[in-house]
């Protein structure tokens, strides 16, 4: 379950780090828009979203690979989350707590997250990526609220 855990936070880190990559891309095109005359220059940081692609997709082969195993089905591996550990009814009722935890933990989390927005014109020229990180702070929260619920009742 840590395995899984820290696979499934990598992915995200890594998604993450792409998308800033291409809101950089957005800003340069952005400009290029409001001021047409050339030369019109817009640059990709290629570093993070190849990391993305190759590394987030030999992550996410593995993950697929050991849930496949445990689920027996590749519809099912493919379509729920790699956390989901339901062999018997004693799992399925930790994964129903752990659930339930990680509701309620977003029941909390997005009033705080989107609170924290407003802070965001005040740090708009030194963070542009924040709206991102805020973003990508929700499945974080709620995957690390599950792990940490479903640990507590194994």
């Amino acid at each position: 379950m840590v395995q899984k855990f820290l696979l499934s936070v990598g992915i995200l880190v890594l998604f993450g780090w792409a998308m800033i990559a291409f809101y950089h891309v957005q800003m340069d095109f952005a400009e290029v828009i409001k001021n047409p005359d050339p030369p019109w220059t817009v640059t990709l940081n290629a570093t993070p979203v190849a990391a993305a692609l190759v590394i987030g997709g030999i992550i996410t082969v593995i993950l697929i690979m050991k849930s496949k195993k445990k689920h027996k089905s590749l519809a099912k591996a493919f379509f729920l989350p790699p956390n989901f550990e339901e062999s018997d009814e004693r799992e399925r009722e930790i994964t129903a707590k752990a659930c339930r935890a990680s509701f309620v933990t977003m029941w909390y989390t997005f009033p705080i997250i989107t609170a924290l927005f407003l802070i965001y014109p005040f740090i708009s020229e030194k963070l542009p990526y924040y709206p991102i990180i805020l973003i990508l702070l929700l499945p974080l929260i709620q995957s690390l609220a599950y792990f940490l619920s479903w640990k507590k009742h194994y």
